[in-house]
């Protein structure tokens, strides 16, 4: 279609070439730059339209080829980069590229998480840059979101041990709606399984993993790095000396814990039952010990253990922990300061229920002995420095999010399928 412009111009020529006054020479003078500008200018508009356009095609499909890795990566590290990749592939292909910025943004859409994909396109007029001033400068925008994607249930954070991931002897790992991820080695030895939705690794997988791990993925950041642990007035303040020697222990009967700090620890043996409170409770210079016929109980908690605490769970204690249902550690069940660099073991008989996340930023989680472990928990998310498995247990991360009232905390858990949103 000839723009208005160009319409009027040749009209105006028409009429001088059907005018007998003037000479011929004189005609084209007035006309010839006239019609040669706007047909210039015609072709210049054109190829700026066709250039925006594929600008925003390439910035719609780089959106989707990024948004699966929002499932994978909690930071969204891997969904940038895979929409760099795709953009940087496109532009080379492209043999008239304009010059190009780009940006890649993560958002949150309604507790979904989306990528945006910004290109700001640039490219020089025929007119030395003077119409329109500086050159022309477009537009590509687009943001797609997730939908019904491989929930993060298990993130091995750790960058420098020999095996962040290791299971052996005759463990089991048995996460079949969720993925698997380690930042570094995946390594399963002897007559042990990994099952999972998916598995992926930083550096090599080896042994049997089903489905096959990938490997080179991208790292993954922890997912809680701004939780304020450390700043908490409940791990923050030390444990006098008449506090410490008030340590709970319970042999017998059934002892109600309020939420709140525990000196020195809680140590449950023989018989005993201890039914934790609603609420956090910290665990200060001393470690939770539930052993022997031991039973331990909670809803709606959070058990934190700063640098001097850990848990250990062994013999036939039977173990039955809900996370928090609200406040800052929602859906956090266990966790322990960036301090602590300890073991945190189970290797009791009976520990049915872990609902919630096991956050043990630096430390080593180690399930050993000849359990079943979280298998009746709705769901579980792990989130350590290091994961080992020895023995012949079996450890259930169960993915049923909806069957619960605890939360799924930002970062882990349900995502959904690629798709272009406004």
């Amino acid at each position: 279609m000839i723009p208005r412009a160009v319409r009027q111009v040749l009209k105006f020529a028409g009429r001088l070439h059907r005018s007998e006054r003037g000479s011929i020479a004189l005609k084209f003078a007035m006309i010839g730059p006239a019609v040669i500008l706007l047909g210039v200018g015609g072709i210049d508009l054109m190829a700026v339209h066709t250039a925006k356009a594929r600008l925003q095609s390439i910035a719609d499909a780089a959106a989707l080829a990024g948004a699966p890795a929002l499932a994978l990566a909690a930071d969204g590290s891997a969904a940038r980069e895979r929409a760099d990749a795709f953009v940087r592939g496109q532009m080379e292909e492209w043999a008239e590229a304009p010059t190009y910025e780009a940006s890649y943004e993560i958002l949150n859409r309604g507790g979904q998480r989306a990528i945006r994909v910004l290109l700001r396109g640039h490219r020089t007029s025929f007119f030395a840059n003077m119409l329109p001033p500086g050159g022309w400068n477009f537009v590509g925008d687009a943001t797609a979101s997730t939908a019904g994607l491989t929930p993060l249930c298990v993130l091995v954070s750790g960058s420098n041990g020999a095996q962040n991931l290791y299971v052996k002897d005759y463990s089991r790992m048995n996460a079949p709606a969720c993925l698997v991820h380690s930042n570094r080695e995946i390594e399963v030895e002897g007559a042990a399984t990994l099952t999972a939705a998916s598995v992926q690794a930083v550096t090599t997988a080896r042994g049997p993993i089903s489905p096959a791990a990938s490997t080179g993925a991208a790292p993954i950041d922890d997912p809680f790095q701004d939780l304020a642990l450390d700043r908490n007035p409940g791990l923050g303040l030390m444990c006098t000396v008449a506090e410490l020697t008030r340590r709970v222990k319970v042999s017998s009967g059934t002892h109600y814990v309020p939420a709140g700090r525990h000196c020195g620890g809680i140590e449950v043996f023989g018989t005993g039952r201890v039914i934790l409170e609603a609420g956090e409770h910290f665990f200060l210079q001393g470690a939770l010990v539930v052993k022997e016929d031991a039973r331990l109980e909670g809803q709606d908690v959070v058990l934190f253990f700063d640098t001097a605490s850990k848990f250990d769970f062994t013999d036939r204690a039977l173990v039955n922990l809900d996370g928090r249902k609200s406040g800052p550690y929602a859906g956090i069940v266990m966790g322990s300061t960036r301090q602590n660099r300890q073991d945190f073991i189970i290797s009791a008989d009976n520990v049915e229920s872990l609902l919630g996340v096991i956050y043990v930023p630096s430390a080593r989680l180690i399930v050993e002995g000849d359990s079943e472990v979280a298998r009746d928990s709705a769901w579980t998310v792990i989130v350590a420095d290091e994961v080992q498995l020895k023995g012949s247990p079996s450890l259930f991360i169960n993915a049923n999010y909806d069957a619960s009232d605890v939360p799924v905390p930002e970062g882990v858990g349900p995502r959904g399928g690629a798709r272009l949103v406004q």
